[in-house]
């Protein structure tokens, strides 16, 4: 256990969801008949990334009213990998977030997404307007696209990647330490953050060996994208308040694209700018909670 957010690593508890496919693990926190504050982390990270923000959550009163659930994707974290011969396409994300309130019975839940948890929240609450109470996305907005034109390579290089991935062995580490090193090149926060990932994200198969859980058909390539026209229809839905919350040396060039081209469609859309990269949740934990706690007082139950 890392040094840092030791409240949220402490007071977490292990929960797990059956699905029809297998089962999505998690982390809760607060009351655990409370109103489902669902979140949604990006891809290749896990239930981990949303400790930093639990540790404030925690110190709220929104800890007597709710609970926070913080999921693993399937193929991330703790979380089953889809059955052989799966792959790990988009909208299934959405899918199962579904399948899992259908069988949790949750009427009305609050939703936090980051990246790619981000990008499917936008969906969800587009699809089941009548469910999301409320939707903070952080350095995520509307959904990757491609024109018509770009069809046929999409499906080529989607192929190819599969039978590429085939070939592939997932890397293997001597210790902790050096796949925290690993992590952190392919991150943009500190070396504490990364830990806190890895510490998830990782399993030890023998003395000196360990290998990120993640499965590796996660790193296949999308063969089918939305088109614009398709993401304005769904962002349309969305009838619930909705923040995006943006790091300031985030992903920015993306989601002003993003911007430009769906936030007519979502009128009550606020956005905020926090300082910090694209994993500003977990540098800048208690500014993203202040914003989440503002949401949840403006949402309808």
């Amino acid at each position: 256990m890392t040094d840092h957010f030791q409240q949220a690593q402490l007071s977490a508890e292990p929960v797990s969801f059956q699905l029809n496919w297998g089962s999505l693990a998690g982390l809760r926190w607060g009351d655990p008949n409370g109103t489902v504050i669902l979140a949604l982390h990006g891809w290749l990270d896990n239930a981990n990334s949303f400790v930093p923000l639990a540790e404030h959550f925690l110190a709220s009163s929104a800890a007597q009213n709710y609970q926070l659930i913080a999921l693993d994707w399937a193929g991330h974290g703790h979380s089953d990998h889809r059955p052989t011969g799966n792959y790990y396409p988009f909208l299934d994300y959405v899918y199962d977030l579904v399948q899992l309130t259908e069988r949790q019975q949750w009427h009305s839940i609050h939703v936090i997404g980051h990246s790619m948890g981000g990008y499917a929240a936008n969906l969800l609450a587009g699809v089941r307007p009548d469910l999301v109470l409320s939707l903070t996305i952080i350095e995520a907005f509307g959904l990757l696209t491609s024109p018509a034109e770009k069809i046929l390579e999409d499906l080529r290089q989607s192929f190819k990647s599969r039978s590429l991935q085939q070939q592939k062995r997932r890397p293997h580490y001597l210790d902790l330490a050096t796949a925290v090193q690993a992590r952190l090149q392919a991150g943009d926060f500190s070396e504490p953050l990364a830990a806190l990932l890895v510490q998830r994200g990782i399993e030890q198969l023998a003395e000196n060996d360990f290998r990120f859980r993640a499965d590796g058909q996660l790193r296949t390539k999308s063969p089918l994208r939305m088109s614009t026209e398709q993401v304005s229809a769904i962002l349309q839905a969305i009838a619930c308040p909705m923040q995006l919350i943006l790091g300031s040396h985030g992903h920015r060039k993306q989601l002003e694209q993003g911007l430009a081209q769906w936030q007519t469609c979502v009128p009550q859309l606020q956005i905020a700018e926090v300082t910090g990269g694209h994993h500003v949740h977990m540098e800048q934990p208690e500014a993203i909670w202040r914003h989440v706690r503002d949401l949840l007082a403006t949402a309808k139950r």
